[in-house]
């Protein structure tokens, strides 16, 4: 049963189409705090089992950013989709890139085991397209899962590969929002701050 969960990561300008076509059993959406439920979520909710956290996308150690008690929350219905026979478990955030493939991330190499955290990071390069995960909440799910490091080792090999991913994908969404308000709003564009990453000693850190 394990080997057969199914996850596909989408993001509010996806998730009307996602859910009805996906089906999913299980799904994990992440959200602003101020950000309202998408309208998609009224699909055939008795479906699935969900649950909706609400954090922002920072990696500057912010209060209102992710915290280990997130990733323990989402672990748990990652190991309910495991369990469940032909699990599919949908994964959204608000640009699909970031908080939503850790996410993904976190559920591969809980499927495929930590020793295989490189392979489950090419699982998730096939997943998505060009994704930027969150690597707070990689670094909590290296600590819960017992992974050792290998984790981030394999998530900051693929940061140092392609340093300017994340700044790129921002300014593709912004130019999007510029000229399609509605698209902005979906995505609460307006209300994204800048990238707040650790410094790199404190990134060193968490390697160590």
């Amino acid at each position: 049963m394990t080997a057969g969960l199914t996850l596909r990561v989408g993001g509010l300008h996806t998730i009307a189409a996602d859910l009805p076509s996906f089906r999913p059993t299980h799904l994990i959406g992440i959200l602003d705090p101020a950000m309202p439920e998408p309208p998609a979520y009224a699909h055939a909710p008795e479906s699935r089992a969900a649950l909706v956290m609400r954090f922002r996308d920072s990696e500057a150690g912010m209060a209102d950013g992710p915290q280990e008690d997130h990733v323990a929350a989402m672990l748990a219905l990652i190991e309910r989709a495991l369990a469940a026979p032909s699990g599919r478990l949908f994964i959204h955030c608000h640009g699909g890139v970031s908080r939503s493939t850790a996410t993904a991330y976190t559920a591969l190499v809980r499927r495929n085991g930590v020793a295989r955290a490189e392979e489950s990071f090419a699982d998730l390069l096939r997943l998505t397209n060009k994704p930027w995960p969150n690597r707070t909440i990689v670094r909590h799910a290296d600590d819960l899962l017992g992974a050792g490091g290998r984790m981030l080792a394999t998530l900051d090999g693929y940061r140092r590969a392609h340093p300017q991913r994340l700044d790129a994908y921002l300014r593709l969404h912004r130019r999007r929002a510029a000229r399609d308000p509605v698209y902005g709003e979906m995505l609460g564009v307006a209300s994204w701050r800048p990238p707040q990453r650790r410094s790199r000693r404190a990134a060193e850190e968490d390697s160590a």
